[in-house]
């Protein structure tokens, strides 16, 4: 990797000027070091504390130079290249290093015209080639510095983003114990350290409104994590009303978004993590919105712990579900229905679109299919939970077809 320097060699006078030059090369570094500090604050920070550290940058890149006049080669910009690297981990901004560059290349060409002109070895006329090499390695320098400071930011960004994972994984993992290792976290994430936080647990979007999207970090202190099968997010909710709308702009997402209960701190977000994943399964499948934990206590009871609610379901509803496939979704739609309606046939008729003597006629079959008693509360509650069950689970249905 070079730039190009003069298009044919030096004329010996003046390489016997350049070689000269590079025996006081030391010299030279430290006027050039000592330019660089007066005139740039990064770099006079920079000699303040390590001054020979920044002579020997200038040392490096003045031989790289002359070494190329004197051989009629192209200047290596890998040195250029390097430092560039170095400066961005410094947090020198890519204008001062720019600006430094030039002011290096001014300062080579001033040392060669200062030396060759007065002593007759070229006129101005003759150093005019020279000049335009000068200018010509200093934009291609430029061009492998800005390229450098993109190759540091983007490896920046990643090891940024990967770092800011390793956080939110940390907490949601509960691997942070100590309140300092909590502390450092909260401020890295720009979340408060005390909360109160709730957990959000969405569907991975598709071609619906990304979650980022729905809660906009402007409005909201939080952080998002995208996991294989979902989104977790981390709210801060700091007042009463925070959470209202946050439930209200979630209502609009156009996902299934389970809510856990606030929290106090960031080392209870592993517990409401736990509490929202229950909350997402209170959705059925395909049903959108946002479900909080507990909005529904016994749905929520089913939830948490769907497999063993599915097989008391199979044995409460066992009379429903030995009947074909059709009658079954029939009879469980009503259920459903009427314990959407408060047990009133009337309403769970307008609801399903028939009368109202069709609806007690279904519940009536129920009764007798599943041996359980609607007036009694024991069993008003057996078969909500069974009903619940199914429609969170529609695999709880039949396999008997009609």
């Amino acid at each position: 990797m070079g730039a190009p320097t003069l298009a044919s060699p030096l004329p010996p006078e003046l390489a016997d000027l350049v070689r000269q030059l590079l025996e006081r090369l030391p010299e030279f570094a430290s006027e050039l070091a000592k330019l660089l500090s007066d005139n740039e604050e990064f770099y006079r920070r920079v000699n303040l504390t390590a001054p020979e550290e920044l002579r020997k940058v200038c040392e490096v890149n003045l031989r790289n130079a002359f070494s190329a006049f004197i051989e009629g080669r192209d200047v290596s910009v890998e040195s250029a290249h390097k430092t560039a690297l170095a400066q961005a981990k410094a947090g020198i901004p890519l204008s001062a290093v720019l600006r430094a560059f030039r002011m290096a290349g001014t300062y080579t060409y001033e040392v060669l015209m200062e030396r060759a002109i007065p002593s007759g070895i070229l006129t101005a006329e003759q150093m005019l080639p020279i000049s335009n090499t000068v200018w010509r390695i200093i934009d291609n320098y430029s061009n492998v510095i800005a390229t450098a400071y993109t190759e540091f930011e983007a490896d920046s960004a990643r090891y940024d983003e990967k770092a800011r994972i390793a956080l939110i994984d940390g907490l949601l993992d509960g691997r942070f114990t100590k309140q300092a290792e909590l502390d450092d976290a909260a401020k890295a994430l720009r979340l408060p350290p005390a909360g109160p936080f709730v957990v959000l647990y969405a569907d991975r979007p598709t071609d619906r409104m990304p979650m980022g999207a729905v809660v906009d970090s402007r409005r909201w202190r939080l952080v998002w994590r995208s996991l294989p099968n979902a989104e977790v997010g981390i709210v801060a909710v700091e007042r009463a009303t925070d959470l209202r709308l946050l439930r209200e702009a979630l209502d609009t997402a156009g996902h299934g978004i389970g809510m856990s209960p606030p929290v106090s701190g960031l080392r209870r977000v592993p517990a409401a993590l736990r509490r929202a994943r229950i909350a997402r399964r209170c959705l059925a499948p395909g049903e959108t919105g946002v479900a909080g934990f507990g909005d529904q206590p016994l749905t929520t009871l089913v939830a948490g712990s769907l497999e063993l609610a599915r097989e008391l379901a199979r044995d409460v509803l066992s009379g429903v579900l030995e009947l074909p496939k059709a009658e079954q979704e029939v009879l469980l739609r009503t259920l459903h229905a009427w314990y959407a309606e408060g047990g009133s046939a009337k309403a769970t008729a307008a609801r399903l679109f028939v009368h109202p003597n069709t609806v007690r006629y279904r519940i009536r079959r129920i009764q007798d299919l599943t041996k359980r008693d609607l007036a009694d509360p024991r069993n008003v509650a057996e078969l909500f939970a069974a009903v619940e069950t199914a429609r969170l689970d529609p695999s709880l249905g039949a396999t008997t077809e009609a």
